[in-house]
């Protein structure tokens, strides 16, 4: 199980190389926070076993430190005259022997990034150290959390470290390492407080307990070590740690190490506790904490890479490769035909990705014929604003002068235009609503056409050629629709098979007649005649009565026989009526199909090749926008990563 850490350091590796500002997964590590006096620095450079980390009196570290620790002997490594090196990932190869030099190191790549002025990066250090005396472990050095900035420290140096630590233990997979002084009090721990913030119940954090040595006289920390204050699952271990004064004296770290042992197997409160306290158990513990949580989430993690690739593989199959100077014509080509094919194949309703939810394309298309447009015309009736004084007033402005001893056929072709004139308006509309579904139709093709994101200028050129053809193709449709209702108003054909013949409406306006009897209104109008014919008459006086300025139908005398022949009108006008609407209803969605709907599923490809396939607008029409030359870019790096990540992870999918 201890090749788990290797394995991680590996990805890290990979992850940092590349770049990227955050890491595709999170990756298991161990995070060491603490305040800036709490004495991590020593912690570390006892887990090493040599002196390497740059000390003073304000904040030195001031970059995360990525501290890989190999075994040599596990992994069969070493150097032909040296066995413990130390190397920096951004000066990849090159082994530094000397832990002074590694010191060195830290401190002008600390300053070639955060500046010379106490200043803060998050930008990481990778560092790994080779050894047969260590342990494998992935650690993260945190600078140390400071309250009040010293010197030429930013006046934010507080925000921006906590920051930066809570970036890094927010990472569900990462197990905090909180460094705190056994002689300070407890509840004021800044690092114990951090980490409660971000992991409150305690579930992935160890407490590491620093100069137990210099408690007061009387005091111990017994009840610390054992969760009795503040309860960690990993517990906690002690330390002791060297002092200044020892590193001034030349105390080397191995030398400190003997004198912690010694001092929790002599001192009275922690000798049944020493083999639980000091560095080699705090190594061994962390090693195997790791390896443990390594274990817990590698499955999960290798699942997120393996569904990140996938992501990533499948965005930039929609990007598209980058289009070759000499082949942009051949390109956009295929988009046109694309887009040309996805245009017919929706008004035909071959489309493999259709919606289950809602009608698109042709079938919307044919609800407007079949629902809107026939529920509109059904909707005219043969006498919408025709009254029965309207048809008796035509009859008589028809025959003139003449009498009639039959209903003149004048009148009726004039009624009958009126009315067939009204099935115009909604022919018109339903055309216009076809219309509208085809730039619908236009706008659902560009998605379906994915390379036309590529290419903006060539999405709107060709947007605006294929909305060109549609309004073309609209008005000789509403010309022929117009020429629909004018050939039916030229000519009232009265020999229609399906046309009610006169004696047929002559013999139901009878019977319609007979049905209703004399009406109140017949005998009162009568009566009012015969009362005015009276009075003329007794009058003696030969002088005819003026003609009223306006005269109407009901006016007229001999009433029976004006409302019969204005029920023979009716009876006519509904039979040709129906004839004609019928006719309406099923030869305007042909038109609108012939010359609409086909005229431009048949010519929009030719018409967008004829527009913009020119040799002299590849250019312009194939160029693509700055940001998605970078997202490709990018992808094309995340890609690179991601395979390299899942290459690593294979090395322990038997394990």
């Amino acid at each position: 199980m201890e090749s788990l850490i290797p394995v991680i350091q590996k990805l890290q590796d990979v992850f940092q190389m590349a770049g990227l500002g955050k890491a595709p997964v999170d990756l298991p590590q161990l995070v060491v926070v603490g305040s800036q006096s709490a004495g991590k620095s020593s912690v570390l450079e006892k887990i090493v076993g040599r002196d390497f980390l740059p000390r003073g009196n304000t904040i030195v570290t001031r970059r995360p430190l990525v501290l890989q620790l190999i075994n040599t002997n596990i992994h069969k490594l070493g150097g032909a005259e040296k066995k413990e090196w130390g190397e920096f990932l951004h000066r990849k190869g090159e082994r530094m022997y000397s832990f002074d030099k590694i010191k060195r190191e830290i401190v002008l790549e600390t300053d070639r990034v955060s500046g010379s002025n106490c200043g803060v990066s998050s930008d990481p250090i990778n560092l790994k150290i080779y050894s047969p005396r260590v342990l494998d472990l992935t650690l993260v050095d945190l600078p140390g959390i400071t309250k009040v900035p010293v010197g030429d420290q930013p006046q934010d140096i507080e925000a921006r470290i906590r920051t930066m630590a809570i970036h890094y233990i927010s990472n569900p997979n990462s197990i905090i390492v909180a460094v705190s002084p056994a002689n300070a009090d407890m509840a004021n721990s800044e690092s114990l407080k951090l980490a409660r913030e971000i992991d409150p119940d305690g579930h992935r954090t160890l407490g590491i307990l620093t100069k137990i040595d210099l408690m007061d006289k009387g005091t111990n920390a017994w009840d610390m070590l054992n969760g009795k204050v503040i309860k960690l699952k990993h517990g906690y271990v002690g330390m002791v740690n060297r002092s200044q004064a020892d590193i001034d004296r030349g105390k080397t770290v191995k030398q400190a190490i003997s004198d912690e042992t010694k001092f929790f197997r002599s001192h009275q409160a922690y000798r049944s506790i020493s083999h639980k306290l000091g560095t080699n158990f705090l190594t061994m513990r962390l090693n195997n904490i790791l390896v443990q949580h390594i274990k817990k989430v590698l499955p999960s993690m290798s699942t997120k890479i393996s569904q990140q690739l996938q992501e990533k593989e499948h965005k930039l199959a929609r990007l598209g490769v980058p289009v070759p100077p000499d082949d942009k014509g051949g390109v956009m080509l295929q988009i046109l035909l694309k887009y040309s094919k996805a245009f017919a194949d929706s008004i035909d309703g071959k489309l493999t990705n259709l919606t289950n939810n809602d009608l698109c394309g042709g079938s919307r298309i044919s609800d407007i014929f079949h629902n809107l447009f026939a529920r509109s015309l059904h909707r005219i009736q043969p006498f919408d604003d025709l009254s029965d004084h309207q048809i008796r007033t035509a009859i008589l402005n028809a025959t003139a002068t003449k009498p009639s001893l039959f209903v003149t056929e004048d009148s009726f072709q004039l009624l009958v235009k009126r009315q067939i004139a009204r099935l115009k308006t909604p022919s018109v509309q339903c055309s216009e609503l076809v219309y509208d579904e085809l730039r619908r139709i236009a706008a659902q093709c560009e998605s379906l056409t994915p390379d036309l994101v590529r290419f903006p200028e060539l999405k709107q050129r060709l947007s605006e050629c294929t909305l060109d053809l549609i309004r073309t193709k609209l008005e000789p449709t509403k010309e022929m629709i117009s020429n629909l209702i004018n050939i039916e108003l030229s000519y009232i054909k009265t020999t229609h098979p399906n046309f009610i013949s006169s004696s047929k409406a002559m013999a139901l306006a009878k019977s319609q007649a007979q049905a209703q009897g004399s009406s109140s209104r017949q005998k009162d109008l009568l009566a009012t005649m015969s009362e005015t014919f009276s009075t003329i008459t007794m009058s003696g006086d030969d002088k005819l009565p003026d003609v009223p300025p306006v005269l109407r139908s009901q006016d007229i005398s001999n009433y029976d026989k004006g409302m019969s022949e204005t029920r023979i009108i009716k009876t006519l006008i509904q039979s040709y009526f129906n004839i004609v609407q019928k006719i309406i209803k099923d030869s305007v969605p042909k038109a609108v199909m012939h010359f609409l709907v086909h005229g431009c599923r048949n010519s929009i490809q030719g018409e967008l090749v004829k527009r913009l396939y020119k040799a002299d607008m590849f250019e312009d029409l194939m160029s693509e926008e700055p940001h998605m030359r970078k997202e490709r870019d990018e992808l094309v790096k995340v890609i690179s990563v991601l395979r390299k990540a899942m290459k690593v992870l294979k090395v322990v999918q038997d394990i």
